[in-house]
């Protein structure tokens, strides 16, 4: 999930870098891109099921918060490895952290669902 993350945000950064004027829009963009790769990774990868018993709100929410710190915090650590940045790093380390983000919460959706569906038998 976070290979998919920085790989995803890497070409995003790559790509829209020069349509996206603003560094730190461009970050936010690329994290959103990685989340959503995230997402689609940990669909295939985690449990196919336990997406169809999740709350859409509760996707959305952490989509939201992981699009927001990974894609901010990305933007400062690009900055901080090298000034000026590339928007291939900004992207890339927008994106992973995106998706570790998202990694964690989808890893701790299927504990809770798995430990749900273990008590009910």
């Amino acid at each position: 999930m976070a290979l998919a993350g920085l790989i995803g945000g890497g070409i995003a950064g790559v790509v829209l870098g020069g349509a996206i004027g603003s560094e730190v829009a461009l970050a936010i963009v690329c994290a959103f891109v990685g989340a959503i790769l995230a997402l689609i990774v940990a669909h295939y990868v985690i449990d196919r099921n336990a997406g169809a018993s999740l709350p859409q709100g509760m996707v959305v929410w952490n989509v939201i918060v992981a699009t927001v710190i990974g894609g901010l915090a990305g933007h400062e650590l690009s900055v901080d490895l090298r000034t000026p940045p590339g928007s291939s790093l900004i992207g890339g380390l927008s994106g992973l952290l995106a998706a570790i983000l998202i990694a964690s919460f989808a890893m701790t959706m299927f504990a809770l669902l798995n430990r749900l569906r273990t008590s009910k038998t």
